[in-house]
Protein backbone atom coordinates (compact mmCIF):
# COMPACT_ATOMS: atom_id res chain seq x y z
CA UNK A 1 0.00 0.00 0.00
CA UNK A 2 1.71 3.28 -1.23
CA UNK A 3 2.31 5.85 1.92
CA UNK A 4 -0.60 8.07 2.32
CA UNK A 5 0.57 11.79 1.19
CA UNK A 6 0.63 15.03 3.35
CA UNK A 7 -1.37 17.35 2.14
CA UNK A 8 0.12 19.37 -0.58
CA UNK A 9 0.86 23.25 -0.62
CA UNK A 10 3.89 25.10 -1.90
CA UNK A 11 4.61 25.99 1.63
CA UNK A 12 4.88 22.71 2.83
CA UNK A 13 6.75 21.51 0.27
CA UNK A 14 9.64 24.20 0.88
CA UNK A 15 9.48 23.25 4.45
CA UNK A 16 10.60 19.61 3.78
CA UNK A 17 12.58 21.06 0.86
CA UNK A 18 14.73 23.02 3.56
CA UNK A 19 14.48 20.03 6.24
CA UNK A 20 16.43 18.08 3.33
CA UNK A 21 18.90 20.83 2.91
CA UNK A 22 19.68 20.69 6.92
CA UNK A 23 19.89 17.19 7.46
CA UNK A 24 18.96 14.60 3.84
CA UNK A 25 16.11 12.62 4.40
CA UNK A 26 14.13 14.70 6.90
CA UNK A 27 12.20 16.28 4.08
CA UNK A 28 11.07 12.32 3.12
CA UNK A 29 9.75 11.77 6.45
CA UNK A 30 7.85 14.86 6.78
CA UNK A 31 5.88 13.58 3.19
CA UNK A 32 5.43 10.19 4.72
CA UNK A 33 8.10 8.95 2.61
CA UNK A 34 9.43 7.05 5.73
CA UNK A 35 11.67 3.84 4.35
CA UNK A 36 13.29 6.21 1.67
CA UNK A 37 13.24 9.07 4.29
CA UNK A 38 14.74 6.43 7.02
CA UNK A 39 17.70 5.03 4.38
CA UNK A 40 18.75 8.48 3.45
CA UNK A 41 18.88 9.84 7.26
CA UNK A 42 20.27 7.31 8.28
CA UNK A 43 23.06 7.00 5.95
CA UNK A 44 23.73 10.74 6.23
CA UNK A 45 24.06 10.04 9.95
CA UNK A 46 26.24 7.42 9.78
CA UNK A 47 29.11 9.13 7.59
CA UNK A 48 28.45 12.19 10.09
CA UNK A 49 29.34 10.27 13.26
CA UNK A 50 32.08 7.99 11.56
CA UNK A 51 33.84 11.54 10.01
CA UNK A 52 33.57 13.04 13.61
CA UNK A 53 34.92 10.16 15.51
CA UNK A 54 37.50 9.22 12.84
CA UNK A 55 38.72 13.28 13.21
CA UNK A 56 38.40 13.28 17.04
CA UNK A 57 40.69 10.30 17.28
CA UNK A 58 42.91 10.10 14.74
CA UNK A 59 45.09 13.27 16.71
CA UNK A 60 47.20 16.34 15.05
CA UNK A 61 50.20 14.01 13.41
CA UNK A 62 47.54 11.91 11.52
CA UNK A 63 45.53 15.14 10.28
CA UNK A 64 48.66 16.74 9.12
CA UNK A 65 49.56 13.88 7.23
CA UNK A 66 46.19 13.60 5.82
CA UNK A 67 46.49 17.23 5.04
CA UNK A 68 49.82 16.65 3.27
CA UNK A 69 49.15 13.31 1.53
CA UNK A 70 48.10 13.87 -1.86
CA UNK A 71 46.30 10.79 -2.20
CA UNK A 72 43.98 11.15 0.56
CA UNK A 73 43.32 14.89 -0.95
CA UNK A 74 42.26 13.45 -4.08
CA UNK A 75 40.04 11.11 -2.55
CA UNK A 76 38.72 13.83 -0.06
CA UNK A 77 38.13 16.38 -3.13
CA UNK A 78 36.07 13.69 -5.25
CA UNK A 79 34.32 12.47 -1.83
CA UNK A 80 33.01 16.35 -1.48
CA UNK A 81 32.24 16.35 -4.96
CA UNK A 82 30.33 13.82 -4.84
CA UNK A 83 28.22 14.01 -1.28
CA UNK A 84 27.74 17.63 -2.59
CA UNK A 85 25.90 16.05 -5.82
CA UNK A 86 24.40 13.79 -3.62
CA UNK A 87 22.92 16.27 -1.02
CA UNK A 88 21.63 18.24 -4.24
CA UNK A 89 19.73 15.56 -5.44
CA UNK A 90 18.01 14.39 -2.45
CA UNK A 91 17.30 18.35 -2.11
CA UNK A 92 15.41 18.44 -5.66
CA UNK A 93 13.85 15.03 -4.97
CA UNK A 94 12.41 15.97 -1.69
CA UNK A 95 10.89 19.23 -3.75
CA UNK A 96 9.34 17.07 -6.47
CA UNK A 97 8.04 14.59 -4.63
CA UNK A 98 6.23 17.54 -1.97
CA UNK A 99 4.99 19.90 -4.33
CA UNK A 100 1.68 20.58 -5.44
CA UNK A 101 0.27 19.93 -8.68
CA UNK A 102 -1.15 22.92 -10.95
CA UNK A 103 1.24 25.74 -9.68
CA UNK A 104 1.13 28.79 -11.77
CA UNK A 105 4.04 30.49 -13.16
CA UNK A 106 4.48 33.05 -10.47
CA UNK A 107 4.70 30.32 -7.72
CA UNK A 108 6.97 27.93 -10.24
CA UNK A 109 9.51 30.81 -10.25
CA UNK A 110 9.32 30.96 -6.65
CA UNK A 111 9.72 27.41 -5.93
CA UNK A 112 12.36 26.47 -8.20
CA UNK A 113 14.12 29.51 -6.97
CA UNK A 114 14.19 28.74 -3.38
CA UNK A 115 15.06 25.01 -4.46
CA UNK A 116 18.47 26.58 -6.09
CA UNK A 117 19.26 28.71 -3.03
CA UNK A 118 18.76 25.76 -0.92
CA UNK A 119 20.99 23.90 -3.44
CA UNK A 120 23.46 26.51 -3.17
CA UNK A 121 23.39 26.39 0.32
CA UNK A 122 24.99 23.34 0.37
CA UNK A 123 27.06 22.96 -2.93
CA UNK A 124 28.70 25.82 -2.56
CA UNK A 125 30.54 24.98 1.26
CA UNK A 126 31.27 21.39 -0.19
CA UNK A 127 32.40 22.66 -4.02
CA UNK A 128 34.92 25.18 -2.15
CA UNK A 129 36.27 22.78 0.27
CA UNK A 130 36.89 20.10 -2.81
CA UNK A 131 38.26 22.51 -4.43
CA UNK A 132 40.93 24.26 -1.53
CA UNK A 133 41.73 19.69 -1.41
CA UNK A 134 42.81 20.10 -5.04
CA UNK A 135 44.37 23.36 -5.12
CA UNK A 136 46.56 21.79 -2.45
CA UNK A 137 47.23 18.91 -3.81
CA UNK A 138 48.13 20.78 -6.71
CA UNK A 139 50.75 23.01 -4.59
CA UNK A 140 51.88 19.78 -3.28
CA UNK A 141 53.06 17.72 -6.76
CA UNK A 142 53.74 21.40 -8.09
CA UNK A 143 56.45 22.52 -5.40
CA UNK A 144 57.33 19.85 -3.62
CA UNK A 145 58.95 17.46 -6.07
CA UNK A 146 62.11 16.51 -4.05
CA UNK A 147 64.49 14.88 -5.69
CA UNK A 148 68.12 15.22 -5.07
CA UNK A 149 68.26 16.10 -1.03
CA UNK A 150 68.50 14.39 2.37
CA UNK A 151 65.95 11.20 1.93
CA UNK A 152 62.67 11.50 3.56
CA UNK A 153 63.30 8.51 5.81
CA UNK A 154 66.67 10.06 6.88
CA UNK A 155 65.39 13.66 7.44
CA UNK A 156 62.98 12.20 9.74
CA UNK A 157 65.33 10.59 12.14
CA UNK A 158 67.82 13.87 11.77
CA UNK A 159 68.42 15.79 14.55
CA UNK A 160 69.17 18.96 12.71
CA UNK A 161 67.72 19.70 8.84
CA UNK A 162 69.60 22.24 7.15
CA UNK A 163 67.73 24.43 4.67
CA UNK A 164 69.47 27.00 2.17
CA UNK A 165 67.05 29.99 2.06
CA UNK A 166 67.84 31.77 -1.28
CA UNK A 167 66.96 35.31 -2.49
CA UNK A 168 67.00 36.05 -6.54
CA UNK A 169 67.28 39.07 -7.85
CA UNK A 170 65.82 37.94 -10.60
CA UNK A 171 63.03 40.42 -11.33
CA UNK A 172 61.18 42.80 -13.99
CA UNK A 173 64.28 45.48 -13.37
CA UNK A 174 67.50 42.95 -13.58
CA UNK A 175 69.03 40.71 -16.20
CA UNK A 176 70.31 37.53 -15.47
CA UNK A 177 70.26 36.52 -11.70
CA UNK A 178 71.90 36.88 -8.64
CA UNK A 179 71.65 35.57 -5.01
CA UNK A 180 71.55 38.76 -2.75
CA UNK A 181 69.95 37.29 -0.23
CA UNK A 182 71.44 33.93 1.32
CA UNK A 183 70.47 32.16 4.50
CA UNK A 184 70.53 28.94 6.28
CA UNK A 185 67.76 27.41 8.85
CA UNK A 186 69.20 25.10 11.02
CA UNK A 187 66.36 23.72 12.74
CA UNK A 188 66.25 21.98 15.94
CA UNK A 189 64.05 18.34 14.82
CA UNK A 190 63.23 18.17 18.73
CA UNK A 191 62.55 21.51 19.89
CA UNK A 192 61.97 23.68 16.54
CA UNK A 193 64.63 26.12 18.09
CA UNK A 194 65.88 27.72 14.75
CA UNK A 195 69.13 29.64 13.87
CA UNK A 196 69.07 31.47 10.66
CA UNK A 197 72.85 32.15 9.49
CA UNK A 198 73.16 35.23 7.56
CA UNK A 199 75.64 35.35 4.30
CA UNK A 200 76.48 39.03 3.10
CA UNK A 201 75.92 38.77 -0.86
CA UNK A 202 79.90 40.69 -0.79
CA UNK A 203 82.04 37.70 0.85
CA UNK A 204 84.83 37.57 -1.14
CA UNK A 205 87.16 34.43 -1.45
CA UNK A 206 84.24 32.34 -1.22
CA UNK A 207 85.85 28.48 -0.92
CA UNK A 208 84.89 25.16 -2.25
CA UNK A 209 85.45 21.57 -1.06
CA UNK A 210 88.95 20.54 -1.67
CA UNK A 211 89.18 17.57 -5.15
CA UNK A 212 86.23 19.69 -6.99
CA UNK A 213 86.85 21.42 -9.88
CA UNK A 214 85.94 24.82 -8.28
CA UNK A 215 88.56 24.15 -6.08
CA UNK A 216 90.79 23.16 -8.38
CA UNK A 217 90.09 26.56 -10.55
CA UNK A 218 90.62 29.16 -7.39
CA UNK A 219 92.82 27.23 -4.96
CA UNK A 220 92.68 30.32 -3.16
CA UNK A 221 89.06 31.04 -2.83
CA UNK A 222 86.75 32.29 -5.51
CA UNK A 223 88.24 35.80 -6.90
CA UNK A 224 88.59 37.39 -9.89
CA UNK A 225 91.79 36.18 -11.99
CA UNK A 226 92.52 39.65 -13.74
CA UNK A 227 93.19 40.60 -10.48
CA UNK A 228 90.41 43.26 -10.30
CA UNK A 229 90.10 43.02 -6.04
CA UNK A 230 86.39 45.37 -6.67
CA UNK A 231 85.08 43.13 -9.37
CA UNK A 232 81.36 42.04 -8.32
CA UNK A 233 81.68 39.24 -10.67
CA UNK A 234 83.14 36.95 -8.15
CA UNK A 235 81.41 37.53 -4.86
CA UNK A 236 79.35 35.11 -2.84
CA UNK A 237 76.32 36.16 -4.76
CA UNK A 238 78.23 35.87 -8.25
CA UNK A 239 78.54 31.98 -7.29
CA UNK A 240 74.97 31.45 -8.86
CA UNK A 241 75.16 32.50 -11.72
CA UNK A 242 78.79 31.52 -12.68
CA UNK A 243 77.20 27.78 -11.97
CA UNK A 244 74.91 28.78 -14.46
CA UNK A 245 77.52 29.98 -16.72
CA UNK A 246 80.09 27.52 -16.41
CA UNK A 247 78.04 24.10 -16.11
CA UNK A 248 81.32 22.51 -16.36
CA UNK A 249 82.86 23.29 -13.38
CA UNK A 250 79.75 22.93 -11.24
CA UNK A 251 78.16 19.78 -9.35
CA UNK A 252 75.32 18.19 -11.31
CA UNK A 253 73.55 17.12 -8.13
CA UNK A 254 71.40 17.95 -6.60
CA UNK A 255 69.04 19.87 -8.61
CA UNK A 256 69.03 20.29 -12.40
CA UNK A 257 70.29 24.05 -11.67
CA UNK A 258 73.94 23.74 -11.99
CA UNK A 259 74.10 27.62 -10.44
CA UNK A 260 72.62 26.25 -6.96
CA UNK A 261 74.17 23.41 -7.16
CA UNK A 262 77.72 25.25 -6.98
CA UNK A 263 75.85 27.99 -4.49
CA UNK A 264 74.70 25.03 -1.95
CA UNK A 265 78.16 23.75 -2.71
CA UNK A 266 80.35 26.79 -1.46
CA UNK A 267 77.97 27.51 1.23
CA UNK A 268 77.89 24.21 3.11
CA UNK A 269 81.72 24.17 2.88
CA UNK A 270 81.89 27.21 4.30
CA UNK A 271 80.13 26.63 7.32
CA UNK A 272 80.63 22.70 7.84
CA UNK A 273 77.19 21.63 7.51
CA UNK A 274 75.16 18.88 5.31
CA UNK A 275 72.53 21.30 3.35
CA UNK A 276 69.46 18.82 3.55
CA UNK A 277 67.40 21.33 1.37
CA UNK A 278 66.98 24.52 -0.40
CA UNK A 279 64.13 27.01 -0.75
CA UNK A 280 64.38 29.54 -3.38
CA UNK A 281 62.36 32.60 -3.86
CA UNK A 282 62.86 35.53 -6.77
CA UNK A 283 61.63 38.88 -6.22
CA UNK A 284 58.36 39.55 -7.70
CA UNK A 285 57.27 36.36 -6.05
CA UNK A 286 58.07 36.96 -3.13
CA UNK A 287 55.93 40.21 -3.57
CA UNK A 288 53.32 38.70 -4.62
CA UNK A 289 53.65 36.07 -1.33
CA UNK A 290 52.96 39.10 0.73
CA UNK A 291 50.32 39.92 -0.94
CA UNK A 292 48.98 37.08 -0.92
CA UNK A 293 49.00 37.17 2.78
CA UNK A 294 47.36 40.53 2.60
CA UNK A 295 50.77 42.38 3.98
CA UNK A 296 52.49 42.70 6.76
CA UNK A 297 52.93 45.01 9.38
CA UNK A 298 56.57 46.40 10.17
CA UNK A 299 58.71 49.17 12.01
CA UNK A 300 60.22 50.49 9.19
CA UNK A 301 62.42 52.51 11.57
CA UNK A 302 62.81 56.45 11.49
CA UNK A 303 63.59 57.13 7.90
CA UNK A 304 61.96 56.28 4.61
CA UNK A 305 63.87 53.67 2.93
CA UNK A 306 64.79 54.38 -1.11
CA UNK A 307 62.49 52.28 -3.28
CA UNK A 308 65.51 51.90 -6.32
CA UNK A 309 67.99 54.33 -6.48
CA UNK A 310 70.67 52.60 -7.45
CA UNK A 311 71.54 50.96 -11.01
CA UNK A 312 73.13 47.33 -10.91
CA UNK A 313 76.50 49.39 -11.45
CA UNK A 314 76.28 50.92 -7.80
CA UNK A 315 75.74 54.53 -9.40
CA UNK A 316 72.75 56.74 -7.59
CA UNK A 317 69.92 57.90 -9.35
CA UNK A 318 66.82 59.11 -8.34
CA UNK A 319 64.78 56.75 -5.87
CA UNK A 320 61.39 55.68 -7.69
CA UNK A 321 59.89 56.05 -4.02
CA UNK A 322 59.78 55.40 -0.44
CA UNK A 323 58.78 52.69 1.97
CA UNK A 324 57.33 55.75 4.85
CA UNK A 325 59.41 55.71 7.88
CA UNK A 326 57.93 54.07 11.54
CA UNK A 327 55.11 51.34 12.01
CA UNK A 328 53.80 50.25 8.85
CA UNK A 329 51.36 48.19 6.94
CA UNK A 330 53.65 47.01 4.00
CA UNK A 331 52.50 45.88 0.85
CA UNK A 332 54.16 43.00 -1.04
CA UNK A 333 55.78 45.77 -2.88
CA UNK A 334 57.10 47.87 0.25
CA UNK A 335 57.99 44.80 1.57
CA UNK A 336 60.56 43.50 -0.95
CA UNK A 337 62.18 47.15 -1.19
CA UNK A 338 62.15 47.09 2.85
CA UNK A 339 64.21 43.86 2.34
CA UNK A 340 66.16 44.56 -0.28
CA UNK A 341 67.14 48.25 -0.27
CA UNK A 342 70.75 49.61 -0.18
CA UNK A 343 70.45 53.30 -1.50
CA UNK A 344 71.53 55.11 2.00
CA UNK A 345 72.31 51.75 4.15
CA UNK A 346 74.94 49.01 3.64
CA UNK A 347 74.28 45.33 3.03
CA UNK A 348 74.36 44.85 6.64
CA UNK A 349 71.75 46.53 7.97
CA UNK A 350 69.65 45.12 4.81
CA UNK A 351 70.22 41.38 5.98
CA UNK A 352 68.91 42.96 9.82
CA UNK A 353 65.67 44.06 8.07
CA UNK A 354 65.04 40.52 5.83
CA UNK A 355 65.86 39.09 9.36
CA UNK A 356 62.91 41.28 10.85
CA UNK A 357 60.27 41.13 8.19
CA UNK A 358 61.08 36.79 8.21
CA UNK A 359 60.35 36.68 11.76
CA UNK A 360 57.35 38.98 11.20
CA UNK A 361 55.78 37.27 9.00
CA UNK A 362 55.88 34.27 11.10
CA UNK A 363 54.53 35.88 13.95
CA UNK A 364 51.67 37.78 12.26
CA UNK A 365 50.02 35.32 9.75
CA UNK A 366 48.32 32.84 11.51
CA UNK A 367 46.71 29.16 10.16
CA UNK A 368 43.50 30.94 9.28
CA UNK A 369 44.97 33.97 7.92
CA UNK A 370 46.63 31.49 5.53
CA UNK A 371 43.28 29.19 5.13
CA UNK A 372 41.41 32.92 4.00
CA UNK A 373 43.93 33.34 1.28
CA UNK A 374 44.61 29.94 0.77
CA UNK A 375 43.73 30.24 -3.40
CA UNK A 376 46.29 33.27 -3.94
CA UNK A 377 48.71 32.07 -1.87
CA UNK A 378 49.03 29.18 -3.86
CA UNK A 379 49.17 31.09 -7.21
CA UNK A 380 51.59 33.39 -6.12
CA UNK A 381 54.00 30.13 -4.60
CA UNK A 382 53.26 28.21 -7.27
CA UNK A 383 55.14 30.78 -9.80
CA UNK A 384 57.55 31.88 -7.65
CA UNK A 385 58.98 29.26 -5.31
CA UNK A 386 61.45 26.42 -6.03
CA UNK A 387 62.66 23.56 -3.39
CA UNK A 388 63.35 20.27 -3.49
CA UNK A 389 62.24 19.39 -0.12
CA UNK A 390 59.94 16.18 -0.45
CA UNK A 391 56.26 15.55 0.30
CA UNK A 392 57.01 12.73 2.66
CA UNK A 393 59.35 15.23 5.12
CA UNK A 394 56.63 17.93 4.91
CA UNK A 395 53.98 16.50 8.05
CA UNK A 396 56.99 15.92 10.15
CA UNK A 397 58.15 19.34 9.33
CA UNK A 398 55.06 21.30 9.83
CA UNK A 399 54.29 18.89 12.74
CA UNK A 400 57.42 20.06 14.73
CA UNK A 401 56.95 24.19 13.79
CA UNK A 402 53.49 24.18 13.82
CA UNK A 403 53.01 22.73 17.31
CA UNK A 404 55.65 24.54 18.96
CA UNK A 405 56.62 28.48 19.42
CA UNK A 406 59.28 28.89 17.02
CA UNK A 407 62.76 30.22 18.29
CA UNK A 408 64.62 32.15 16.15
CA UNK A 409 68.16 33.15 16.87
CA UNK A 410 70.18 34.56 14.07
CA UNK A 411 74.01 34.67 13.28
CA UNK A 412 75.00 37.39 10.79
CA UNK A 413 78.73 36.79 9.31
CA UNK A 414 79.27 40.33 8.93
CA UNK A 415 81.66 42.94 9.76
CA UNK A 416 79.65 43.41 13.83
CA UNK A 417 80.64 39.98 14.04
CA UNK A 418 83.95 39.68 16.25
CA UNK A 419 87.16 37.24 15.34
CA UNK A 420 89.82 38.02 17.45
CA UNK A 421 91.93 36.44 14.96
CA UNK A 422 91.84 40.05 12.61
CA UNK A 423 93.66 42.73 13.18
CA UNK A 424 90.73 45.18 13.76
CA UNK A 425 89.06 42.33 15.91
CA UNK A 426 85.99 42.01 13.40
CA UNK A 427 84.83 39.59 10.88
CA UNK A 428 86.59 40.32 7.21
CA UNK A 429 84.19 40.16 4.38
CA UNK A 430 86.40 40.39 1.60
CA UNK A 431 88.13 37.08 2.37
CA UNK A 432 86.31 34.59 4.00
CA UNK A 433 87.94 32.63 6.88
CA UNK A 434 86.00 29.29 6.49
CA UNK A 435 87.61 28.08 9.67
CA UNK A 436 86.03 30.80 11.99
CA UNK A 437 83.18 30.43 10.09
CA UNK A 438 82.96 26.82 11.19
CA UNK A 439 83.54 27.88 14.61
CA UNK A 440 81.18 30.44 15.08
CA UNK A 441 78.14 27.87 13.23
CA UNK A 442 78.95 24.76 15.86
CA UNK A 443 79.12 27.48 18.93
CA UNK A 444 75.77 28.63 17.85
CA UNK A 445 74.62 25.36 17.35
CA UNK A 446 75.30 23.51 20.07
CA UNK A 447 75.35 26.35 22.61
CA UNK A 448 71.98 26.84 24.85
CA UNK A 449 69.74 29.72 24.40
CA UNK A 450 71.22 32.99 25.75
CA UNK A 451 68.93 34.30 28.25
CA UNK A 452 69.07 37.55 27.39
CA UNK A 453 70.96 38.60 23.66
CA UNK A 454 71.78 41.81 22.70
CA UNK A 455 73.29 43.02 19.23
CA UNK A 456 77.08 43.74 19.16
CA UNK A 457 78.10 47.27 19.66
CA UNK A 458 80.35 48.00 16.68
CA UNK A 459 83.84 47.84 17.66
CA UNK A 460 86.00 50.86 17.94
CA UNK A 461 88.99 50.89 16.28
CA UNK A 462 91.59 49.12 17.92
CA UNK A 463 89.74 47.81 20.73
CA UNK A 464 89.52 44.15 21.47
CA UNK A 465 87.29 41.96 20.69
CA UNK A 466 85.13 40.37 23.10
CA UNK A 467 85.81 36.59 24.20
CA UNK A 468 82.57 34.95 22.62
CA UNK A 469 83.27 34.21 19.27
CA UNK A 470 79.59 32.82 18.23
CA UNK A 471 76.88 36.25 18.25
CA UNK A 472 73.87 35.57 18.31
CA UNK A 473 71.64 38.73 17.84
CA UNK A 474 68.00 39.19 19.39
CA UNK A 475 64.92 38.41 18.14
CA UNK A 476 64.16 41.56 15.78
CA UNK A 477 61.60 42.72 18.55
CA UNK A 478 64.54 44.06 20.43
CA UNK A 479 66.26 45.83 16.94
CA UNK A 480 63.45 47.73 16.53
CA UNK A 481 61.17 45.66 14.28
CA UNK A 482 57.47 45.93 15.36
Amino acid sequence: MPPRRAPRSLGSALLATAAATIAPGTGHLMLRHRRTGGLIFALFLLVGVAFGAATASAGRPALIQNLLSTRTLAIASIGLLLAAAAWVVVIVRTYVIGRPRGLDRGRQIVGGATVAALCLVVAAPLGYAANLANTQRNLLNDVFTGGGGTSAAEAISKPRLNILLVGSDAGPDRTGARTDTMMVASVDTTTARTTLFSLPRNIGYARFPPGTPMAAKFPGGFHDPNGNANSGDYLLNAVYAYGLENPEVAPSTPTGNTGLNLLQQTVGYMLGVQLDYFIEVNMSGFAAIIDALGGVTLDVGPKPLPIGGVLPNGQHVTPDGFVPAGTQHLNGDQALWYARSRRDSDDYSRMGRQRCLLQAILAQKSPTDVLARFQAIVAATTDSVATNIPQEVLPSLVSLLGGKAITLDSVSFDPNLPNRDEPDGRFNTSRADIEFMRHVVQNALTSSPPAASVEPEPLAAGAPPPASSAVVTPPPSAMGCA
